[in-house]
């Protein structure tokens, strides 16, 4: 396995954690506590179902970049493509919630830009290496 793809995952793993810490201190201001207690998905949860749908199109770009590097960008529109897909699947009791949580949607679309910003950049960077 390429070292480059376990120092993106390690990277990435950084990143979350912090963010991740963040996102929890955040939630205990007293006014923001009293949302988090209605949400549907714990925040470790989606932090966690995010860093494994990273570390996947992570892997499958590494793989492919060392196939064939010319498509990497088309995969990597493919895999994304199908985590907005999953998501959506995923966030559809958040969205249908009959009581109005803006700030778990809020949270959720922050969590799942974060992690896109994530695999753009090491998309962005693959794609540097190999021209």
């Amino acid at each position: 396995m390429n070292k480059d793809f376990f120092k993106a995952v390690v990277k990435t793993a950084g990143i979350a954690g912090v963010f991740l810490i963040t996102n929890l201190l955040l939630f205990q201001i007293p006014s923001l506590n009293a949302q988090y207690a209605g949400f549907v998905y714990p925040v470790q949860t989606l932090y966690l179902l995010y860093f494994v749908f990273s570390v996947i199109i992570l892997f499958a770009l590494y793989k492919i970049s060392e196939i064939s590097a010319s498509q990497t960008g088309f995969v990597f529109l493919g895999l994304i493509t199908l985590k907005a897909i999953g998501s959506y699947f995923v966030a559809q009791p958040i969205i249908s919630k009959t009581i109005d949580t803006t700030t778990e949607r809020v949270n959720f679309l922050l969590i799942f830009m974060l992690f896109l910003s994530i695999e753009a950049y090491f998309t962005v960077q693959l794609l540097n290496k190999k021209q």
